[in-house]
């Protein structure tokens, strides 16, 4: 009977200490707080920057992290003709890593490298900008984009 008491008290104990590290882990996650990034998603079907035989579009985006996870959600802007090629309009961000080079991520499990441009020579407009663009970047991480399309993601300059 004895051997059967310090089974069960070994068995509670082991229990209500993993619960205690579990709830810890738990308040610890939920108060660190989390990352916005605001950004761009560009597209069109041209393969290059510049162009776009039938269709282009440009949609805002916001990275939500929290610790080295989070989403990307895109915001599709009503009314523009383009806005149904992309078909999906949320995705799974890990293994997010920031330095003053460059942020490297994956995309729905894809790995992305995003380099900072301090003088942005191609639209003039996204200095100190990271950004990653085809054929660095594959269009059909995106559902909807087609292999020979041109993607750009940017995202704006933060705080370290």
């Amino acid at each position: 009977m004895e051997r059967k008491t310090k089974l069960i008290t070994t068995l509670v104990v082991i229990a209500v200490f993993t619960t205690s590290l579990v709830a810890a882990g738990l308040i610890i996650y939920l108060n660190t707080p989390s990352l916005t990034v605001n950004g761009s998603l560009y597209f069109n079907d041209s393969g290059e920057h510049h162009g776009g035989f039938e269709m282009a579009m440009q949609w805002n985006i916001t990275l939500i992290l929290k610790e080295n996870f989070g989403q990307l959600v895109v915001t599709p802007e009503p009314g523009y003709s383009c806005n149904d090629v992309l078909l999906k309009w949320s995705y799974s961000i890990g293994g997010f890593h920031m330095s003053e080079q460059n942020i490297t991520l994956t995309i729905d499990g894809h790995p992305v490298v995003l380099e900072f441009v301090e003088n942005d020579t191609i639209w003039n407009r996204y200095d100190d900008h990271y950004i990653s663009s085809t054929p660095d970047l594959s269009p059909t991480i995106f559902p909807g984009f087609i292999s020979h399309y041109y993607v750009e993601l940017r995202l704006a300059p933060m705080l370290l």
